[in-house]
Formats: C-alpha cells, sequence, structure tokens
C-alpha cells in the first residue's frame, strides 16, 4: 500500500510537470518575452523540475528497497504471536466433566477446534460428544482417557496453547443497550452479575471485573429467579431447615447443603433465595439446585469478605440480562 501511495505521488508530480509546461507555453505565446529568452526559461524551469523528480523516485526506491530488504512478514507475524499472552486454564478450578456447563467448557471447545477436532458445537455445555472428543485427546497425549478435564489434563492443554500459539479469549462484559449507547443505569461499586447460561457469577466493582466464579444454579431454568435483587442477609456458618423435605441440620455441619457462607436476597425476607456454599463439590457448575446459587466453599467465603448489605444482584440468562444493557462478547 505504501508503495502504491508513493508511486501515485509520483505520478501526481509528473502531471504537474506537464501542467508547468503548458502554462509556460500559453505565457510565452501571449507575452512579450522574446523567443530565446522564453526558450532559456523553459529550459530552466525543464532542469529544476527534472532533477527535482529524479531525486524524490531515488528517495522512493531507497525506501522500497529498505522495506524489502528489512521486512519479513514471517517474522512480523512472529513476533506479534510472542506479544500475544495466551490464556490458560486454571489446572485446579472446576473439573470439566459430563453434565458441566460453564464457559470454561466454550473455551474447551474453542481449543479443540483449533487443534483440529470436528463435530463440536460450540456452547457452555459438556455432552457426550464433547467427552468423546476429549478422552480422544486424552489418548493420544498418553492421559488417561476417562474423559474428565482435571489437573493433568488442563496441564497438557496448557502448553499444546503455548506450542501451537493458541489464543482463546474470554467472555467480556459491556455495559451497552446497543452498539453505541452505554447503560448508565449500571451499579457502580461492588455489583454481582450470573449468567444462568454459563453458570457463571461476575463480581465487579465499578464496572470492572473483579474476579469470576463456577456456580451451580436451579435444575429448572423457571427455579433460579431471574431480576434485579440485593443482599439482605449474610450469615457465617448458617443453618439449614430442610426446605421442608429433611431434617433439619446445624450451621458448620460438613453435611450442611448451605455450606459456610449465605448471602440472602431481597426475596421474602432473604431467607429463602440466596448465594450460598455447598456440601457437595460436584455439584457445582451443573444444573441441579432449588433456585440457590451454590458455589465452592473457597469461593464464596472469599466473595462474602467483598460484598455489603445492599449490594446490587442481578440475575437471568444472556438474553434477560441484554434487556438490562448487560452483553458478553469475546473481546
Amino acid at each position: 500500500m505504501k508503495q502504491k501511495a508513493k508511486r501515485g505521488a509520483k505520478g501526481m508530480r509528473y502531471s504537474l510537470f506537464v501542467s508547468v509546461l503548458i502554462i509556460l507555453n500559453v505565457v510565452c505565446q501571449s507575452s512579450d518575452i522574446l523567443p530565446t529568452q522564453s526558450q532559456e526559461i523553459h529550459l530552466e524551469t525543464l532542469q529544476e523540475l527534472d532533477n527535482e523528480l529524479k531525486e524524490e523516485e531515488n528517495i522512493v526506491n531507497e525506501s522500497s528497497d529498505e522495506l524489502d530488504e528489512s521486512t519479513d512478514p514471517q517474522e512480523i507475524v512472529e513476533e506479534t504471536l510472542e506479544e500475544i499472552e495466551i490464556l490458560k486454564f486454571n489446572i485446579n478450578g472446576l473439573k470439566l466433566r459430563e453434565g458441566i456447563i460453564s464457559e470454561d467448557v466454550l473455551r474447551l471447545k474453542e481449543f479443540l477446534k483449533a487443534m483440529g477436532y470436528e463435530g463440536i458445537i460450540e456452547d457452555y455445555k459438556y455432552d457426550q460428544k464433547t467427552k468423546e472428543i476429549v478422552m480422544d485427546y486424552q489418548r493420544a497425549n498418553g492421559l488417561v482417557p476417562d474423559g474428565v478435564v482435571g489437573e493433568k489434563t488442563f496441564t497438557k492443554i496448557n502448553e499444546d496453547m503455548e506450542i501451537n500459539k493458541i489464543f482463546i479469549p474470554e467472555k467480556k462484559i459491556i455495559f451497552s443497550m446497543d452498539e453505541d449507547q452505554v447503560n448508565e443505569e449500571i451499579p457502580e461499586g461492588n455489583f454481582i452479575i450470573i449468567n444462568k447460561d454459563s453458570n457463571t457469577l461476575y463480581h465487579l466493582s465499578n464496572r470492572e471485573i473483579i474476579d469470576k466464579y463456577p456456580v451451580a444454579t436451579g435444575k429448572e431454568l423457571k427455579y433460579t429467579p431471574e431480576g434485579k435483587f440485593t443482599i439482605v442477609t449474610k450469615f457465617v456458618n448458617p443453618a439449614w431447615g430442610g426446605a421442608g423435605r429433611h431434617k433439619p441440620i446445624k450451621g458448620g455441619d460438613p453435611n450442611n447443603p448451605l455450606g459456610t457462607r449465605w448471602m440472602g436476597l431481597n426475596i421474602r425476607g432473604g431467607g429463602v433465595y440466596g448465594i450460598h456454599g455447598n456440601s457437595d463439590e460436584n455439584s457445582i457448575g451443573r444444573y441441579v439446585s432449588l433456585g440457590c446459587v451454590r458455589m465452592f466453599n473457597e469461593d464464596v467465603e472469599a466473595l462474602y469478605d467483598l460484598i455489603d448489605y445492599g449490594t446490587p444482584v442481578w440475575i437471568g440468562t444472556e438474553e434477560k440480562l441484554g434487556e438490562y444493557g448487560i452483553r458478553f462478547i469475546y473481546e
């Protein structure tokens, strides 16, 4: 493009050159300048313009030669790839297995596609097909082909991402009702968004993502309420009342399904629906609850210390959250 631009500039100067000659001819023919004088002026002007054009042509040629000699497209590509930060998987994070719903499942599928595997549906669900492909990948890399993506498989995936320069972005949140209009109603300060489609809880502060966590939500879509709520109750080692079906369990008991922390939503007093821990780590990432949002105990403990009473909590599918001006995109 640069060379074309330079050739265009040179062409414009030749056009200018011709235009000057025409003007000189007209002037000489219509004035009292003697023929010998006009010829001398004509020749001097021609010589000056010719010298200037030759000088600029040499500069353009030298620049083009320098560009050709010093620029290797392959080197540019390699340098660019070196500058890209590979977003690796957390090897100690949520284990991915059949039935898990997670943003990491989507990223796993993107990785498998980049490695040449086919027949992959790009969504958040770890289905039977994904399990089969993961097992093929595990066999090809000397791993136990159990279809579960844990520490060892994640480690190998991270190595392959580094070696092959596979960049898989994470979902980002933008606050906009459309491409141009920023949503000014998004809360400032601490703010929680729960995406039911990806079973992901986002903790934000001043519209920036501080952290995100895998969660479990309702076994049916309608179980976990959607809307705009606030935190109105907080308890350490909450007692569980049994949900009207089971024997109550005291707080702090390892079998307590509420885990170690409770943050209640402003629905029926804050004791019915909330964000809490768990007594079954294998439930995280699934649609299994009666409506509450479950977290790993270590995650809810960390979040609990950062969240105040009155913190806004917006819950919904991506479609529902989109109505509030919250959109999930690849950056």
